[in-house]
């Protein structure tokens, strides 16, 4: 009996020499794992503003400016809110030959459709000038991003007009879309939601300069590495044990 009481220890022995081996060999994690950890290290009460600012500036050869600015905020307490500040340049007269137009942009249908970020500069005129821009803010201040000045609450109204053309905004097919309509100088538009940012300058006459931007803000508050942070660390590392690691 001795010999076999002996060998089973022996055999026990090396099964938890080789349990212990596994655990601290590396493992590959597969998307679809990383997709369930994706963003669980940020605390709910963490984020204290979330906001996404689209402006868009139409300016056209006899110096006629219209443009304007939406934000959407969403605040520490889940409430969504959504601003429009907008401008207009006086209008002067038209000097001769200036805004000649009749360039024609086709296609392009498909870049509305486009799932994550599509920026587009076409031109059928010549002297243009087009940019559009992204930018990912992320800051610790504890504090919301500022309204620009002149904000108001957007009750669906339309937005400004001028002799540069007019302001749309809409809220139809799941996201937030500004338009600029230029009449025979162009459009411009911005679209953000249904998983796609969409900038477009369209030009179909001269000597026109369009500015599309879009922020995307987002404030955290600064915690220390206290308790509560620990025992979140340690909750999500928790559900991984029945995956084997």
């Amino acid at each position: 009996m001795k010999p076999l009481v002996w060998m089973t220890l022996c055999l026990a022995g090396l099964s938890l020499d080789c349990a212990a081996g596994n655990l601290f060999a590396a493992a590959e994690v597969s998307n679809a794992q990383l997709a369930e950890l994706r963003g669980r290290y940020v605390l709910p009460n963490s984020i204290v503003h979330f906001g996404v600012t689209m402006s868009s500036t139409w300016q056209n050869s006899a110096g006629q400016s219209i443009g304007a600015s939406v934000g959407f905020q969403v605040d520490e307490h889940a409430q969504p809110h959504l601003y429009v500040t907008s401008f207009s340049v006086a209008d002067e007269a038209l000097a001769p030959g200036d805004g000649t137009a009749g360039g024609q942009v086709i296609g392009g249908a498909g870049l509305s459709n486009v799932q994550g970020v599509s920026q587009s500069v076409r031109s059928a005129g010549d002297m243009n000038d087009g940019l559009n821009n992204i930018e990912i803010v992320v800051n610790r201040s504890g504090q919301a991003v500022a309204l620009p000045a002149g904000a108001v609450p957007w009750d669906g109204s339309a937005g400004p007009s001028g002799a540069a053309g007019v302001v749309s905004i809409s809220t139809l097919g799941g996201g937030l879309t500004m338009q600029i309509d230029a009449g025979a100088q162009g459009v411009a538009l911005q679209r953000i939601g249904a998983g796609g940012i969409n900038q477009q300058a369209n030009f179909t006459g001269n000597l026109n300069t369009v500015l599309n931007q879009a922020t995307i803000n987002v404030a955290l508050r600064e915690m220390a590495m206290g308790q509560g942070f620990v025992n979140c660390t340690l909750e999500q590392l928790r559900a991984l044990r029945p995956t084997g690691y």
